[in-house]
């Protein structure tokens, strides 16, 4: 029996703005709920598809604007990224 279902739009605003907020290149594809986690795929420009399970309760605590478990979040979603990617979008600059 398959239980898995899209998460509700809200979550897959907020991981998308989450990448954004971390100058991640890179998109939201989709975002499952599986028994006990989120199932995040994303699409990053120097990884491909890539996928990050998140915590429900970090999730909702971080949607409450719970820093702790925004800091869990931000950390598993840059997990795998790597080191000294740029950390602006191409074609502006610093300070724009």
């Amino acid at each position: 029996m398959n239980t898995e279902k899209l998460a509700p739009t809200r979550v897959h605003h907020f991981i998308a703005d989450q990448l954004n907020d971390l100058a991640v290149r890179g998109k939201v594809v989709s975002v499952w709920v599986e028994e006990s986690s989120y199932l995040v795929m994303l699409s990053l420009a120097d990884r491909g598809i890539t996928f990050r399970q998140l915590s429900p309760y970090d999730v909702s605590r971080s949607l409450r604007g719970n820093p702790d478990a925004l800091a869990v979040i931000r950390a598993d979603l840059l997990r795998d990224v790597p080191i000294g990617a740029p950390s602006i979008n191409p074609g502006s600059s610093i300070g724009d």
